[in-house]
């Protein structure tokens, strides 16, 4: 398991928080042109390296679950290229809904995916196939949560050579549902990275190869959502989503020619202060440079009301479209479900995809920058300072590989006030 369950337990382990308290370092701390850094060598003896593949772990208890793949399932995967390190069960969704803990694993490149009891890991109630809720592969990025209604929304790679990503909803009683299948202008080789239930919405964030960028390949992060009562097209979209939109999260350093952090590595969300914190970085090819914006999830709301971005054909120009429906609601049950769902709304879900509007941070310059380093994961806390409230940000870089989480080899901390 990767990203703030990783920090946090580091975080918890060493202590960290009170390194950057406010009240035990005094209210000129955040003011520091130089801010903590705790390299890994100096926090190596309290760490303990782990590998998410083959158990689940419970940290409180220090315990370990089994969950391996059988004989045959291995000799299957390496019948088909994969090697015995790929061949293995990678934990890739771990969710807790009610008393009962969702999980699903690899299974060497046969995704599998079951319900334990919380007090118990080692009972299964069920078990089910782990196609489009886990990735086949160890290496490919993923996303998924559960809704309260039990609905269960993967962002993953629905089959074994990843060539078909999705955004897929399951389980539940709502209808599955899914992004179009092989049509870049909806997903063009994403990256999931986070995802978030958010009042009638569930919100997506990743980076991906941008179709609107005509000069050369470029990648773009991007924020996405969708109705959560959305129940899919008839004849046209049909097991499709029909409110899927998406808008490019823009985090530069400005300047006359602004310097582009484009490739979103990481997310935290402080749903009481509606923030969403991102780590951005340059691209591998390129100088290593990272940056933390902060985005306003009113700024975010505020693009998909705007003008959509179309392109007519290929050979067209990118250009704005108005937005058909500027005050687009989700729809109620008092409403109809189908009141969105005429043959000219089906249309234009179909088409319009894309919003014209890019999503601004909080502040013009990035509220981090650092050149020479690739941050992977970022943790906030929100503690209260002598007259402020305090932002705390914990930052790491590792490795962000799939086959191994839990290495940390640089941790950070800042804090300044909004």
């Amino acid at each position: 398991m990767k990203g703030p369950c990783v920090l946090a337990w580091l975080l918890s382990s060493l202590g960290l928080c009170r390194l950057a308290h406010p009240e035990t370092q005094g209210a000129t701390q955040c003011q520091r042109a130089e801010h903590p850094v705790i390299s890994y060598k100096e926090i190596g003896p309290w760490l303990r390296e782990f590998r998410a593949k083959n158990a689940i772990l419970r940290f409180v208890t220090k315990d370990a679950v089994e969950w391996e793949c059988d004989e045959a399932t291995k000799k299957a995967c390496y019948s088909k290229g994969k090697s015995k390190e790929e061949c293995q069960n990678y934990i890739r969704v771990l969710l807790v809904g009610g008393d009962r803990l969702f999980t699903c694993g690899t299974n060497a490149f046969t995704p599998v995916c079951t319900n334990r009891s919380l007090s118990n890991l080692t009972e299964i109630h069920d078990q089910i196939s782990g196609m489009a809720r886990c990735p086949y592969s160890p290496q490919h990025n993923s996303t998924a949560l559960l809704t309260a209604g039990g609905e269960l929304y993967a962002a993953t790679a629905m089959d074994f050579p990843g060539r078909d990503p999705a955004i897929y909803r399951s389980l539940g009683i709502l209808p599955p549902l899914r992004t179009a299948q092989y049509n870049s202008k909806w997903l063009n080789e994403p990256n999931f990275v986070s995802s978030y239930d958010i009042g009638n919405f569930t919100y997506f964030f990743f980076r991906e190869n941008a179709v609107e960028h005509d000069c050369g390949k470029t990648v773009f992060s991007r924020a996405a959502r969708v109705c959560k009562n959305d129940i899919g097209g008839r004849f046209l979209l049909e097991d499709t989503w029909t409110t899927f939109m998406k808008a490019r999260l823009n985090c530069s350093r400005p300047g006359e020619v602004p310097f582009y952090y484009n490739e979103l590595q990481s997310t935290f969300f402080l749903p009481e202060l509606d923030l969403i914190y991102g780590i951005f970085t340059t691209n591998v090819n390129s100088i290593a440079a990272s940056a933390v914006c902060v985005f306003n999830l009113s700024a975010i709301s505020q693009a998909f009301t705007g003008p959509f971005k179309y392109q007519e054909n290929s050979r067209s120009a990118w250009l704005p479209y108005p937005n058909p429906n500027p005050n687009f609601q989700c729809g109620t049950v008092d409403q109809g479900v189908y009141v969105n769902l005429t043959e000219r709304n089906l249309q234009d879900a179909q088409k319009f995809i894309l919003m014209h509007e890019v999503v601004q941070p909080v502040t013009t310059v990035p509220s981090f920058m650092e050149d020479n380093s690739r941050f992977s994961h970022v943790a906030v806390d929100v503690v209260q300072g002598r007259d402020a409230l305090v932002h705390i940000i914990y930052l790491a870089t590792g490795r962000s590989s799939a086959l191994l989480w839990g290495v940390v080899y640089h941790l950070l901390t800042l804090c300044f006030k909004f």
